[in-house]
């Protein structure tokens, strides 16, 4: 069974037909404007979080087709990225020269990655519950960071469980999902340090009309009274 997941993965940008390799191609952008504005934040949040400065090094582990890391290559970040489907990392490619961006992407199964603790940071964007034995990815990444470095994780909640049943009855991709809890544990257990959580909300602008004021001063405490059913999870550590 783990090896027809793993395949499913490997076959998804196939199997997703034209219109979803448009959809690979093209993300972040060309969504519906709200979806891709969300894209845009959360690279802005990795930024921050990793502390990405120009001439550092990050590696994406499960970077699909690679849009976080061809934008951290923008930034002057020294980016690689790894994804099990070797046609994703086609795609990845093919976009990096279009665009013009100096970035290097390689096929492996972010499982197995032994990448030599030559990494500044790294980072797991929406990728571990397509992996049903995380504690391997977790300690791959370990393995790609210099002592001290730091790997950021963002994964929606564990409804993810129960929300992407509709992607493995079409792909037969793996989709689980986490409680905090069990990431911080996991992190640990794979010599990590320092594991913090951090929150977001909705990510949107406010008006100065009453209403939005007031939405303004409540959504934080009641995005973070939410958090195990709304929100996604962020979690920054520290290799040791």
């Amino acid at each position: 069974m783990a090896d027809q997941r793993k395949q499913a993965e490997i076959d998804y940008p196939r199997v997703a037909g034209e219109e979803g390799r448009r959809w690979i191609r093209s993300k972040p952008f060309g969504h519906h404007p709200r979806e891709t504005a969300r894209f845009l934040i959360d690279f802005g949040y990795v930024l921050q979080l990793l502390d990405l400065h120009a001439g550092s090094s990050l590696v994406e582990l499960g970077c699909g087709s690679g849009w976080m890391t061809r934008l951290a290559a923008r930034h002057g970040v020294r980016a690689e990225g790894y994804d099990i489907s070797p046609e994703m990392i086609e795609i990845a490619r093919a976009e990096a020269e279009r665009e013009g961006v100096d970035a290097t992407f390689e096929a492996g199964d972010f499982e197995t990655l032994d990448l030599g603790r030559r990494f500044d940071a790294a980072l797991i964007y929406d990728a571990l519950h397509h992996s049903e034995r995380p504690e391997l990815v977790l300690a791959a990444a370990h393995r790609a960071l210099r002592p001290g470095g730091r790997l950021l994780l963002a994964e929606p909640n564990w409804k993810q469980r129960f929300q992407g049943r509709g992607a493995t009855d079409a792909y037969g991709t793996t989709e689980l999902g986490h409680s905090p809890r069990r990431l911080k544990r996991l992190l640990r257990e794979a010599g990590f340090t320092d594991v913090r959580r951090f929150h977001n909300n909705r990510k949107r602008l406010f008006s100065n009309a009453p209403a939005e004021t007031l939405a303004h001063v409540a959504e934080p405490l009641v995005y973070r009274l939410l958090a195990p059913f709304w929100t996604q999870i962020w979690l920054r550590a520290r290799a040791g």
